[in-house]
């Protein structure tokens, strides 16, 4: 039996049979757990996380439901071979540095971490918030939830919506946990499609190529400076039968790419002409350092013939812990969305909810995000200006807001010694592979600007040079 060398974190809003999930499956990912493998017992795991059975019996669950695992009979739970998802040695080191660089605060520069850091978390008022809820609603808030979500914070939300275009009720309106679990629910709206094929950018958001890998059929187009080129769309979609879309269509996570209005518009009307759903994630559209803010695709969206499925996530504007995304899902599927949600997770936190409910009400929320902006908007021009100074790096596309840069190593280099390099240098960012579906190995990095100072900013891009000379 293989013993676990996995804690969970306690003090996370992340609920528990996530947090193993999750662990579990990076440790087989990264070849720490090998095929035949077995797992502890359901009753060893519970005692040593101090954590129910049943918690550790829904984690299981999930590593077998998507074929990380296998439980034979009489004799417990192996790992199994991944057959979509084969490793080689070389690419184990670039999955290290994701799974780390983006948590940890061990790294001298973290160049890699995908939110802003906890120092620009709005602590004080999230514990006055917390202190007023708790004093009004007692001890409900701990109670299950609608699953659906609390009707007061959905009402909030659909006035909130409104100042982005986008005209819903607030029973139109669906609370998660998470981008990654509205992923979830989406693939579970269309479990019955056995043959369902993703569309997505090359490159794209890797939690969301986790989701899908092993899930569905993944078919990836190229991003250009301003969106997909349509006329490359329509071809694919003339030979090929695609189900779903998945695009962050503001600040494209790595490139940062911005999709024209034209493109908007065209990828709509192909998406009603050829009976395809497109998932927005919209999860930087806050962060805009030039130009004018950009409207969500959903605010395009025409009624009684609705295409998107909307996703906003609260971790990047607000703090990760609060765990919180909403989703706007066509009539069509609205009821089977509530009912895919129950069956992954019957409730969100309570208290997060009506916390967040709070934070947009009394208005505390434009003036969150105009200061983390303002902050960001400082580091981003700088991380600009060094890297237009740089000898060794280009940026491919530059952005108007986001948290990333996508950058090109312009040196003919050996990428995976680079990589290796960097880590022990201490700095910790992205490597362009993790964005790819083919998981080929590029010349690109993405260097994000949220943790690092801007002496950190101009010296990592520094250190990074000189790494590059060294080969």
């Amino acid at each position: 039996m293989k013993r676990l060398s996995i804690e969970l974190n306690k003090n996370s809003e992340e609920k528990y049979y996530i947090q193993l999930y999750e662990d579990i499956k990076s440790e087989i990912l990264l070849g720490n757990l090998q095929r035949g493998d077995k797992l502890p017992s359901i009753r060893q795991s519970s005692i040593k996380f101090k954590i129910s059975m049943t918690t550790v019996l829904q984690a299981y669950s999930l590593l077998e439901k998507y074929g990380y695992i296998e439980k034979i009979p009489g004799k417990g739970c192996f790992v199994k071979r991944i057959e979509n998802f084969t490793l080689e040695k070389k690419v184990l080191p670039l999955l290290n540095t994701f799974k780390y660089g983006q948590y940890l605060e061990s790294s001298a520069i973290n160049f890699s971490n995908g939110t802003p850091p906890s120092k620009y978390f709005p602590l004080e008022i999230y514990k006055k918030l917390s202190k007023d809820i708790l004093e009004k609603y007692g001890a409900s808030v701990f109670e299950y939830q609608n699953v659906q979500g609390v009707q007061s914070l959905r009402e909030v939300l659909s006035e909130y919506l409104e100042k982005e275009d986008i005209f819903v009720t607030e029973n139109e309106i669906l609370i998660t946990s998470g981008t990654q679990q509205c992923l979830e629910i989406v693939l579970k709206l269309f479990s019955e499609n056995l043959e369902l094929t993703v569309l997505v950018s090359d490159p794209t958001y890797p939690n969301a190529l986790n989701i899908f890998q092993g899930n569905c059929n993944i078919r990836t187009i190229e991003l250009e400076e301003d969106g997909w080129n349509m006329e490359r769309l329509e071809e694919i979609l003339k030979h090929e039968k695609i189900d779903l879309v998945y695009e962050v269509i503001n600040f494209h996570n790595p490139t940062g790419v911005v999709w024209s209005d034209e493109k908007r518009k065209k990828l709509l009307h192909l998406a009603k002409k050829y009976n395809f759903y497109v998932v927005e994630d919209d999860s930087f559209s806050e962060f805009f350092y030039t130009g004018e803010k950009p409207k969500p695709l959903k605010s395009l969206d025409r009624i009684n013939s609705e295409r998107v499925i909307y996703i906003r996530t609260f971790s990047k504007t607000i703090m990760p812990g609060i765990g919180i995304a909403l989703m706007i899902i066509p009539p069509l599927l609205q009821e089977k969305g509530i009912l895919a949600k129950y069956g992954i997770d019957t409730t969100t936190s309570g208290l997060n909810q009506r916390i967040l409910e709070e934070f947009i009400r009394e208005n505390y929320f434009p003036e969150h995000i105009s200061k983390i902006k303002n902050i960001l908007k400082v580091k981003y021009e700088h991380m600009f200006k060094i890297l237009e100074n740089s000898k060794n790096l280009k940026i491919v596309i530059k952005p108007r807001g986001g948290f990333f840069f996508w950058v090109r190593i312009l040196k003919d280099i050996n990428i995976e010694n680079f990589y290796g390099k960097a880590i022990e240098e201490g700095i910790s960012l992205l490597p362009g592979s993790t964005f790819y579906n083919s998981g080929k190995m590029v010349p690109i990095i993405r260097l994000s600007f949220t943790v690092p100072t801007l002496t950190e900013i101009e010296k990592g891009i520094k250190k990074i040079d000189n790494l590059i000379d060294e080969f």
